[in-house]
C-alpha cells in the first residue's frame, strides 16, 4: 500500500498524454522488467527510474526505453542488497557503458585493482627519485662525462624524464659549469609554482655552494597546456634579476609537460 500511494504520487508530476519513453524495472523475484509507465519527457523518466531504484528494494534494477525503436537509453542498478546495506548506492550510466559496468561489477575487486595500481605508481616514483640521486652522484664524480647544454632542447631532454608525466607540479634547477655542462639537478618546490610561494635564494642555493656559473629552471604543467601563465613569466623575472645581483645567469626557464615543452627564453617571456 504505502508504494503504491508514493507512486501514485510521484506519477502526478508526468504528463500523461506522451508514450515515448518507456520506464521499466526488473522484479526481484521473476527476474524480468516490468513496465511501469511512459513519459514524454527523458529526463524525468531518468529521475523516476532512479527514484524507484533507491527507494523500493522489489525493483534491483530499472532502465528507460525508446518506445519507437525500442533503444535502451538510461540504466541504473543497486550496487549493493539493500537488505544489508542501510544506505544503497545507485550506480547510473549511459546505456553504451551500461553492460560493460553492470555485469560482473565487483567493488571489492576494484578497490584492489586501484591500490594496486598506487602501488604501482609509487615504485615507480621511488625508481625515479634513486634515479635522480645516482645521476646527481655521477654529475659530482665524473664531471668529463657531463652532458652538455647547447640549446633549450638539450635541457628539456633530460628534465623531460622527470617532468613530463607528473600529476603535480615541480620545480626543479639544473646547474650548469663553465662549459655549460650539467652539474646537478635539485629538485625544489612541489606543487602550485607561482611568485609568491618560491624563494629566490632557494633557486641558487646550490649554485652558490657548487660556484655555478649559470643555472637553467624548469617546472612542469600537469595539464599538458605548455602556455607561460602571468604568474610564471612574473616568477622568471624575480629569478633572472636575482640572478644578476648573484653574477649567475639564468639561462633559460622552461615549462615541461606530457606534449613537450617551452623556452621562455625564446619567448622573451620575463628576460
Amino acid at each position: 500500500m504505502r508504494y503504491n500511494l508514493f507512486r501514485k504520487l510521484i506519477s502526478r508530476r508526468f504528463r500523461k498524454d506522451g508514450t515515448q519513453f518507456l520506464c521499466q524495472f526488473r522484479d526481484r523475484k521473476s527476474g524480468y522488467f516490468i513496465t511501469d509507465c511512459a513519459i514524454n519527457d527523458l529526463y524525468e523518466a531518468m529521475s523516476y527510474v532512479s527514484l524507484v531504484v533507491r527507494f523500493f528494494s522489489q525493483y534491483h534494477e530499472g532502465r528507460v526505453m525508446d518506445s519507437s525503436t525500442h533503444e535502451t537509453l538510461f540504466t541504473c542498478q543497486l550496487l549493493f542488497d539493500p537488505v544489508f546495506v542501510p544506505n544503497p548506492q545507485i550506480r547510473e550510466i549511459p546505456t553504451e557503458y551500461a553492460q560493460l559496468a553492470m555485469t560482473g561489477f565487483d567493488p571489492t575487486a576494484a578497490r584492489k585493482t586501484n591500490a594496486k595500481r598506487k602501488r604501482k605508481v609509487d615504485t615507480t616514483l621511488a625508481k625515479l627519485r634513486q634515479l635522480h640521486e645516482e645521476l646527481n652522484s655521477a654529475l659530482y664524480s665524473k664531471p668529463t662525462e657531463r652532458p652538455s647544454i647547447h640549446s633549450p632542447v638539450d635541457a628539456a631532454n633530460i628534465l623531460q624524464y622527470f617532468l613530463g608525466n607528473l600529476d603535480h607540479e615541480e620545480l626543479w634547477v639544473m646547474n650548469l659549469d663553465t662549459r655549460n655542462r650539467v652539474m646537478s639537478l635539485i629538485e625544489l618546490y612541489k606543487g602550485s609554482v607561482n611568485s609568491s610561494q618560491i624563494r629566490v635564494s632557494e633557486i641558487f642555493r646550490q649554485a652558490v655552494v657548487d660556484n655555478a656559473p649559470a643555472i637553467i629552471v624548469a617546472h612542469n604543467h600537469p595539464s599538458g597546456d605548455i602556455s607561460p601563465s602571468p604568474d610564471d613569466v612574473a616568477t622568471t623575472r624575480a629569478i633572472v634579476q636575482a640572478g644578476k645581483l648573484l653574477d649567475i645567469e639564468v639561462l633559460d626557464h622552461l615549462i615541461i609537460s606530457c606534449n613537450g615543452y617551452t623556452s621562455l627564453k625564446e619567448r622573451g617571456a620575463g628576460f
